[in-house]
């Protein structure tokens, strides 16, 4: 748990400053300190910067309304703007788990 945490804080606060993928430098970087387990190691990067990711689109279409992730949703043929959201947030909590794995792995060489 203490993993998950430690992921999604260093997530958002590089968000905040660096682009989108910084977010994958926090998972390797917390996870080649502080990870015991693949498995956990996987699921923590997975929902700490899935969680992030959800927090960060539900600011953007809160502070500026549905035109932009409508239009995103339109030039991709998605019928709503649910369907994108999921898909991001799918890719982003898989770049996570395998940027943590790999911070993992990199430790055990």
């Amino acid at each position: 748990m203490l993993l998950f945490f430690l992921i999604a804080l260093l997530s958002f606060l590089l968000q905040l400053i660096l682009p989108w993928w910084s977010m994958m430098i926090a998972a390797f970087v917390i996870s080649f300190f502080f990870g015991k387990k693949s498995s956990y190691v996987f699921f923590a990067g997975f929902f700490g910067c899935a969680v992030v990711w959800l927090l960060m689109e539900m600011y953007v279409h809160l502070s500026r309304g549905d035109l932009m992730t409508g239009r995103i949703a339109a030039l991709l043929t998605l019928p709503g703007t649910a369907i994108l959201y999921a898909t991001t947030l799918l890719i982003a909590g898989v770049a996570g788990g395998i940027s943590g794995l790999a911070g993992f792995y990199l430790r055990q060489i």
